[in-house]
């Protein structure tokens, strides 16, 4: 019969534990009520500063895009203006200038008026080359240029999507910082 006094004395311990945790879960519960409050409390605020931030990330946004517009709309009117048929031209400069090379050979110089036409053909192989190399140049200098504002616009995209907000201005009086509940004497 030493059977049932045990058995009694375990389901008193733990009666007891059980009673002893409901307690704690009400001590708890008690803790989480007043901080729910608080939290309530700072409730508005968080959700005017949050508004705010919204606003703030909206506007750049705008802004952003406005930017990646007119860049785009710079890139295509530089190619419209400066871009068309460039190649085509270099094209036919070096034909000229293969034509008067081809002219100068064939061209005799044992006269002194051949030599006057030769030296005038010289020159304006000069100025055809002197020409050509300008606009190689040019062209070169339009290629990086194009190049730069291509990587620049996927620079702004890709700070666009890196970018964090910005912070809003704290309202005037803002509210004690809510206290760990852990850290307060029980």
């Amino acid at each position: 019969m030493t059977v049932i006094p045990g058995l009694v004395r375990r389901a008193a311990a733990e009666v007891e534990r059980h009673l002893r945790e409901g307690a704690g879960a009400l001590v708890r519960a008690g803790r989480d009520l007043e901080r729910s409050a608080e939290l309530v409390r700072l409730l508005p605020v968080l959700v005017e500063r949050l508004s705010i931030l919204e606003q703030a990330v909206r506007v750049q946004d705008t802004e952003l895009r406005t930017i990646r517009t007119e860049l785009d709309s710079l890139v295509g009117q530089l190619n419209d203006r400066l871009l068309p048929r460039l190649d085509e031209r270099m094209d036919d400069t070096e034909r000229d200038l293969a034509a008067v090379a081809t002219s100068l050979i064939r061209t005799g110089r044992d006269t002194a008026g051949n030599r006057t036409r030769l030296e005038a053909a010289e020159r304006r192989v000069a100025d055809l080359r002197s020409k050509v190399a300008a606009l190689e140049q040019r062209t070169g200098i339009w290629r990086d240029l194009e190049s730069t504002v291509t990587r620049f616009g996927d620079d702004l995209d890709a700070m666009r999507a890196r970018m964090a907000p910005r912070p809003a201005e704290p309202p005037d009086a803002l509210p004690a910082p809510v206290q760990n509940l852990t850290d307060r004497p029980a």
